[in-house]
Formats: structure tokens, C-alpha cells, sequence
């Protein structure tokens, strides 16, 4: 059944409809929300009388300078603080400054979800064409990359691979995907554990990307290779390393080298009624409608829909199933809500945190003027914890209710929302179905995440197997038990020193 698409005006009406109580900004071209201000109470005369005593006593004392209130209010999404865990300030910012201004970055963050998901389906005043990262990621991308492109020439290149992303073609890859995923799983459980991030995640995710693309099973090493390194960043630091720009350039250089081996079959009399996305493509530049140029970019689209942040999310639910442990055994019980779980793990641990616009004019969002060529983000991690949309949004809740008004923001909204949603979702509900099938598991050990701020996940998260409904390894403290170990202790010493004492009677023998 096809899924029902909301539109910008009924999100814009929507929008309103909740923010008619919206009050005045506090902080001056920050936002649009205000502490409220009491209004002022009548005194009696003697009370006037006592306040102005108590104002003359206090003339003599030096007067009390509070710090403004908005020291708190700060977003920086390339800070520790972000990077360690950024749901607290994302609340701060929906109460205080939902349009916020970052003067170090040149930045506009929107956090609210109805401004998050009117700002990404505005796809005339706000584009794509400087790439939808906030550190010129996409830069080292070719120029076929289609989150970089706007207007006709993007829905030239999504329609060049829109068979390959198609839900039919997606669900035929369930077995072949369920396949991948246990000889993954059986390799971990061989072994009791490792880290499931690189003996899991990151194959399984580069696994499903060229299956897209069509690429053959021995890429997958090449590309994890370089997926690893084009997400080295430095926490607190801008720019993209360049060891990370060549992983990119490396990578397109191998898409190259693959579509001259299909174009090469093809021309040799192959099929090609594949939905792979080398023989879409390969035929969409035939007909004139992707340039030469553009090929090896969009084929790395693709197979960036399928990796980066897919891979995030695998860990993401290992980490849910780790900080609620007894899900594990409930969703054995209820395997019919797996797809729940998935859906509110997209919600509560977002793995894709935000998307950057360019503003093509001045616009206004949540009462703020933003100027034209300004930069502007959108917190998606933020919008899905919209206590306005949400309510108790800081809870796991597997009854929660999505319908297609407050739909998770993970994977964008308008024409650039992420084709490969369907796929991340169906090996997402492959992985957890198979996962508990085993035993339990644990994460033990340092997990690591992944320094790139657009992305919430691990990079290394160790793992261990155990047995449904086996206790933790720990020694039950008890203050009965150390007493009884004491009196113990001291009932050996009495006897060991009476024992001594009567040996030494036995030397000495009888009095002289």
C-alpha cells in the first residue's frame, strides 16, 4: 500500500495550528520563544514602605549582576558535547532558541520538528546544491552525487536509478540479504563476541550497496576499507582530512574501472533487465539523460544510501537491546513487533542527526529572518525528540503510534528524502529477527562512535553472546554473609592459636 504523502502546505497549517501560543524571542535574532514574565502584583503601603527600607540598607551593598540567560543556549554540532550526547541541548533549543544562530560556524540550526520537516520539503528556498553536510563533505564527491543536485538535473539522476530503489526490487533481495546476515551472525557467535561494528555493521551495510550497484562480492573488503577512512573526522575541528577526501576519490576510481567491465558485457550481447544500478545508469547515459560525468558520482549515491548510516543503525539497535535488555526476550515472545522496534530505535537513537540547506532567498522560519546564501541545518535527531509531536519523546516506547503526520525525520522529507529508507529498514528487521534467534546479547567493553557529526552510531562496539536469562557476571554483596565470613575468620584464628599454645606445652614438657 503505498505510503501517503503529506504536503508542505498541510505541514505549514499543521505548523501553525501548534505554535499559535508562540511567544516573543528573549534573545534577539536567536529565537522566537520567551520565559514568560510575570505580571506585576500590587503592594499594600506598609509593603512599599518595608521595600523601600529594605532598598536603603541595601545601597551600601554591592549589587548583584546576574549572567544572562542564554550562556546555556549553544550548538556547535562538531563540539564533544554533541558528539557525546546531544539530546539534552537539542531540548534546550526547542524551548529556548528553535531557529538558533551560530556566529563561529555561520550557522542557522532549526530544531523543532514541524520547522525541521516544513524546511526539508521547501526544496525552492532551501537547496541542496552545496551538498547537504556542514563540512564540504560532498566536495570530494563526483558531480553526479545527487544530494548536490537541485531542480531538473536531480530528478534527472533519481529517476536513472529510481528502478533500482523501487520496493519490489527491494523485498526480492530479503533472501539473499537474510543469507549475508547469518553467515555474519554465525561468524560472531563463533567466536562468542568481537566488535560488532566491523565483524557485523560495516560488511552487512557495504554488502547491501553493491548489491544495489551490482559490484562483485570481493568490493566488499575494498570499500569497508575505504568507508573507515572517510569518516575519520576530529572531534571539535572543521573540514574533511585528506586521507578522507582520497577514500572517496579511491572509491569512485573502483565504480569507474566496474561500469568499464559492464558497459563491456553489455556491449558483448549481456542482459540487461537487471535493476542493478551500473546497467540503470549505463542505460539512462545511453538514452542522454546522465552525462558521462556524472556516472561514477551517482553510483556512489548509491552506494552511500546504503552505508554510512545503515551501518549506524545496526549498531544502534544492538545498543537499544543492550540499554533494555529484557526487549530481547519479549521481542522473541512478539516477533510481530520487530518493525515497531526498528521504527522507534529510527526515532530514539537517530543514526543520520541532521541535513544542511542553502537558503535561495531571505526566508522566515519560527519568526526568525535568515538572511539569503545563509547555511542552514536541520536537526533531525532533534525533531524526533519533539516532545510537541512525541509525548514523553525521552522514553523507548514500543507502542508508540506513527502515522503519516508525525512520521520519523530520519530519512528527510520532499525530493531529497533517502531512497535507500526501504532497504535500511528491511535489513534492520532481517538483523534483529535473526540476532534473536541466538542468544542474548551484551555490549562489554569501550564502544566507540563515529566522529562524523552527521552521523550517530559506533565504530567499534564489543560484543559478547550469553545465554537468554543468564545473570551477569557479580558477587552479591551482603553484610550477613561478612559477618558469618568474620566470625568464621576469627573461629580458625581461635583454634589455631589454641593449637600452637598446646603444641608449646608439649615441648616444654612438665614443671622442674
Amino acid at each position: 500500500m503505498p505510503e501517503h504523502t503529506v504536503s508542505a502546505d498541510e505541514i505549514r497549517a499543521d505548523s501553525t495550528a501548534r505554535s499559535s501560543t508562540a511567544q516573543k524571542c528573549p534573545f534577539p535574532g536567536v529565537t522566537n520563544v520567551a520565559v514568560p514574565v510575570a505580571e506585576p502584583v500590587a503592594e499594600s503601603a506598609a509593603e512599599s514602605a518595608a521595600v523601600s527600607d529594605a532598598e536603603s540598607t541595601a545601597t551600601s551593598e554591592p549589587a548583584f549582576d546576574p549572567p544572562p540567560a542564554d550562556l546555556t543556549v549553544h550548538y556547535d554540532p562538531l563540539s564533544f558535547a554533541i558528539y557525546d550526547y546531544p539530546y539534552d541541548t537539542f531540548k534546550r533549543l526547542r524551548d529556548a532558541a528553535p531557529v538558533y544562530y551560530n556566529a563561529d560556524r555561520d550557522l542557522y540550526i532549526v530544531s523543532r520538528y514541524d520547522d525541521v520537516r516544513a524546511g526539508l520539503a521547501n526544496h525552492e528556498q532551501l537547496v541542496n546544491g552545496l551538498g547537504n553536510d556542514m563540512d564540504g563533505t560532498h566536495a570530494s564527491f563526483g558531480e553526479g552525487m545527487l544530494v548536490s543536485q537541485d531542480g531538473a538535473r536531480h530528478t534527472a539522476l533519481r529517476q536513472a536509478v529510481r528502478r533500482t530503489f523501487a520496493a519490489r526490487e527491494i523485498l526480492a533481495r530479503e533472501d539473499g540479504l537474510r543469507e549475508f546476515t547469518r553467515s555474519l551472525l554465525a561468524d560472531l557467535h563463533a567466536s562468542g563476541g568481537g566488535d560488532f561494528a566491523s565483524g557485523f555493521a560495516l560488511p552487512m551495510s557495504i554488502g547491501m550497496g553493491i548489491s544495489l550497484l551490482g559490484s562483485p562480492a570481493e568490493d566488499n573488503a575494498v570499500i569497508v576499507d575505504h568507508l573507515w577512512r572517510s569518516m575519520e573526522r576530529t572531534v571539535g575541528e572543521f573540514g574533511v582530512p585528506a586521507d578522507a577526501a582520497a577514500a572517496n576519490q579511491e572509491t569512485e576510481e573502483l565504480l569507474a574501472e566496474r561500469f568499464a567491465t559492464r558497459r563491456a558485457e553489455i556491449d558483448a550481447g549481456a542482459d540487461t533487465s537487471g535493476s542493478d544500478a551500473y546497467t540503470q545508469i549505463l542505460i539512462a547515459q545511453q538514452k542522454g539523460k546522465v552525462k558521462a560525468s556524472e556516472m561514477d558520482g551517482l553510483a556512489h549515491l548509491v552506494l552511500s544510501a546504503a552505508s554510512d548510516a545503515p551501518a549506524a543503525l545496526l549498531t544502534n539497535l544492538v545498543y537499544i537491546l543492550d540499554k533494555f535488555p529484557r526487549l530481547q526476550g519479549y521481542l522473541r515472545q512478539r516477533p510481530d513487533l520487530i518493525k515497531q522496534f526498528v521504527e522507534e530505535t529510527l526515532r530514539y537513537e537517530t543514526p543520520g542527526q541532521n541535513l544542511c540547506r542553502q537558503a535561495t532567498e531571505q526566508i522566515e522560519i519560527a519568526g526568525v529572518t535568515i538572511p539569503a546564501d545563509s547555511r542552514v541545518m536541520f536537526l533531525q535527531g532533534s525533531a524526533n525528540r519533539d516532545e510537541r509531536v512525541y509525548p514523553d519523546p525521552d522514553t523507548f516506547d514500543l507502542s508508540r503510534e506513527f502515522t503519516p503526520k508525525n512520521r520519523v525525520m530520519t530519512f528527510g522529507e520532499g525530493v531529497h528524502a533517502c531512497m535507500g529508507a526501504p532497504y535500511a529498514r528491511l535489513a534492520a528487521k532481517v538483523m534483529v529477527e535473526e540476532l534473536l534467534l541466538g542468544p542474548d546479547i551484551r555490549i562489554v567493553g569501550s564502544p566507540e562512535r563515529w566522529i562524523k557529526q552527521m552521523v550517530r552510531g559506533f565504530s567499534m562496539l564489543p560484543v559478547r553472546f550469553v545465554v537468554p536469562g543468564a545473570s551477569v557476571g557479580h558477587a552479591r554483596f551482603s553484610l550477613h554473609a561478612a559477618h558469618a565470613e568474620h566470625a568464621e575468620h576469627d573461629e580458625h584464628a581461635q583454634h589455631a592459636q589454641h593449637a600452637e599454645h598446646d603444641e608449646h606445652d608439649e615441648h616444654d614438657g612438665p614443671d622442674a
